[in-house]
């Protein structure tokens, strides 16, 4: 698979930029992006409204849909929105997407999409589905369309297995962006992993705190310590236990070894120890975690080291990201696996 665009990190997010050239007229595919019969073809039905517009982009039963407003527009130049998609109850952070066309030879355009400040994680979600947006476009520019095509967006891939090899490096793509590193030695390995995350200390703290965040993005819960309603924050000497009790070897039982309130916590995991700081910055808050050296075992049939563990805790805090968006957590075995390459590539 070919990617036509690039993630790039843009503060606690995340921009991405995809291009395509088309054998047509700067005329033509202005008209494609801005006349509204001819965006229902390509990416969904257009509505104007009191403060801008609204683009259903979804298929038979799907709520998706997109609200924005025109920022700038230089006719079959440049054209900058707001861009802000929901679907039922999951509303993103408000967004920028800014499209520009430029000759490209006598009688080729390249259009290309910059699609600024998106959520970290779902990032290469929108790798993928601007590429797949873009080979839509090109059958309402004229191209053959393929046995995969439908007319109009609408929620459906323009070709599904494509779409899906896409996404796929796309999440290597982002878990590189944001890779931490290993060190080996004696046959025990360490990770160390920094993440800029888009949240203010005291939110982090409640995720890395409080029963019902801890049991959303870290394990589920099973008993928390002096507890049994689930509703005291984390102190200092407290165990609890995490996991799957009907899975062997699914469950962890944590020691808080070290907090200092809203910055540092330290605690057990299996024959080691993570320490987890928060520092609050301009952008976000920044955290730094480091697990201290595991040695290698043995699991599901192969030796586990430096790549399994740095893959662990590199989606456990994609989960966290998440979870501080209000957001839900897409496939978190594929977001283990695109980690997994990056960490065994090291």
């Amino acid at each position: 698979m070919t990617l036509w665009g690039e993630l790039a990190l843009d503060g606690p997010r995340r921009s991405v930029t995809v291009s395509r050239e088309y054998p047509a007229t700067v005329a033509e595919v202005w008209a494609a992006l801005t006349e509204p019969e001819r965006l229902a073809r390509w990416i969904g039905r257009y509505e104007q409204t009191s403060n801008g517009f609204r683009l259903a982009m979804g298929g038979p039963g799907s709520d998706a849909m997109v609200g924005g407003r025109v920022l700038a527009c230089e006719p079959e130049r440049r054209l900058l929105v707001s861009w802000r998609y929901r679907d039922g109850d999951q509303i993103e952070a408000p967004t920028e997407l800014e499209a520009t066309i430029e000759r490209a030879g006598e009688a080729h355009v390249l259009l290309t999409l910059t699609h600024r400040r998106i959520q970290a994680v779902t990032a290469s979600v929108y790798g993928a589905g601007w590429q797949d947006v873009l080979t839509h476009l090109a059958r309402e520019l004229g191209a053959e369309a393929s046995p995969q095509e439908h007319d109009g967006y609408l929620g459906g891939a323009a070709d599904p297995a494509a779409f899906d090899a896409a996404l796929e490096e796309y999440r290597r793509e982002e878990a590189a962006l944001v890779a931490g590193t290993t060190t080996r030695e004696a046959g025990r390995s360490a990770v160390s992993l920094r993440r800029l995350l888009d949240a203010p200390v005291a939110e982090v703290w409640d995720a890395l705190t409080l029963p019902d965040r801890v049991g959303r993005w870290l394990w589920p819960v099973l008993e928390w310590p002096d507890d049994p309603a689930r509703e005291r924050r984390l102190r200092l000497g407290d165990v609890m236990r995490l996991g799957d009790e009907n899975v062997a070897g699914a469950v962890q039982v944590l020691e808080v070894l070290e907090l200092e309130e809203g910055a540092h916590l330290r605690f057990t995991w299996g024959e080691a120890a993570v320490s987890i700081r928060l520092t609050e910055t301009g952008d976000g808050t920044l955290l730094s975690l480091e697990q201290d050296g595991v040695e290698d075992t043995f699991g599901a049939g192969r030796l586990r080291s430096a790549p399994d563990f740095a893959a662990g805790w590199h989606t456990l805090i994609e989960q966290l990201t998440l979870l501080l968006a209000g957001s839900t957590v897409p496939a978190p075995d594929r977001l283990w696996e695109a980690a997994y390459l990056v960490y065994s590539a090291q």
